[in-house]
């Protein structure tokens, strides 16, 4: 029996903390996807760090000898009575779905041998990355395009498949704003390039420009519409997708 791959904490530290290369990353991402254990580790060091960025604007620099949960509970502890149970619940089913469908992937693949069979079994193998964008700094923007084309040009030249989506909330809207972005023709020429990278806007962040600062956004004709982008998050990881904050 094969012995399944593993990455060190500190790699997965520092792939949560967008310290890699992109090389480095494309190499984790199948391990991570194929992995249940590497999945729920990326999981809890994800939300751990999504925990404390919302109870704190600028979270303090944390002592290196205390553990990154000992860290969270010391700084949510003065704030856990009326913030606790959203964002648990919020972590919970993010962590939770994400888990379920890597192991129904990996643990009870399907028996039967036709052609949904082999449909699902060919689902399965793709790699499927969604980078969530909610910042309109210029060199996060170029950042998040720059991985997302690397990836799937590397996967393309390995014959792999692979699917990325970018999904652009709050601030990042920006990035498939056509008044705002600074990378509309490079936006076009990467969706005519690879026809399984998506584009996706969160609804909630157009109305709230709407009727907060009377905006009205005009995107790019490559960007899609959805809903809710904390609902697209736990969706995607519901159905296996990888995520990644930029």
């Amino acid at each position: 029996m094969t012995e399944e791959p593993r990455l060190s904490e500190e790699f997965l530290n520092a792939f949560v903390d967008n310290q890699l290369d992109v090389d480095e990353k494309s190499r984790a991402f199948p391990v991570i996807q194929a992995s249940m254990d590497m999945n729920r580790a990326v999981c809890e060091i994800r939300k751990v760090n999504d925990l404390v960025r919302l109870a704190y604007d600028t979270p303090p620099a944390p002592p290196r000898a205390r553990s990154r949960v000992q860290r969270m509970a010391a700084r949510l502890t003065p704030i856990m009575g009326p913030l606790a149970p959203p964002l648990v619940l919020v972590a919970g089913l993010c962590m939770g779905w994400g888990l379920r469908a890597t192991w129904t992937a990996h643990m009870a693949p399907p028996t039967a041998t036709g052609p949904a069979a082999r449909a699902t079994i060919a689902q399965a193998s793709v790699t499927r990355v969604l980078f969530h964008l909610d910042s309109n700094d210029p060199d996060q923007m170029r950042e998040v395009l720059r991985e997302s084309a690397s990836l799937l040009a590397r996967y393309r030249a390995e014959g792999r498949l692979a699917k990325v989506e970018v999904l652009a909330d709050g601030p990042g809207l920006a990035l498939l704003r056509a008044h705002t972005t600074p990378f509309a023709a490079r936006i076009a020429r990467l969706q005519a390039q690879y026809p399984n990278l998506i584009f996706a806007a969160c609804q909630n962040t157009i109305d709230r420009l709407a009727r907060r600062k009377g905006i009205h956004a005009h995107l790019l004709p490559q960007a899609v519409i959805v809903p809710s982008a904390i609902a697209e998050i736990v969706h995607l990881q519901h159905l296996g997708w990888t995520y990644i904050r930029v």
